[in-house]
């Protein structure tokens, strides 16, 4: 028989919803490990199951890192195009 609380969760609910929440927020493994006391990383993706929502923030910072860097090379051949 295994443990509900009130609210139809089992505590392996709890465990895993942490660890994702903790992932997702950009916590590293080493740190996820120990708070959840998981002693390997197979241990750890069972537990880990990054959202789709995670997923697509996560490609969309990087597609914005990669539109900024693209527009500061663009102002800087303007500048040296400029000063010849």
């Amino acid at each position: 028989m295994s443990w509900i609380d009130g609210f139809g969760n089992m505590p392996h609910d709890n465990r895993r919803t942490l660890v994702t929440e903790l992932a997702e927020s950009g916590a590293g493994d080493e740190v996820i490990m120990s708070i959840a006391g998981h002693v390997s990383r197979a241990m750890l993706s069972r537990y880990s199951h990054v959202r789709m929502e995670a997923k697509r923030r996560a490609l969309g910072e990087i597609a914005a890192r990669q539109r900024g860097a693209r527009e500061r090379r663009k102002e800087g051949s303007r500048a040296s195009t400029a000063q010849q």
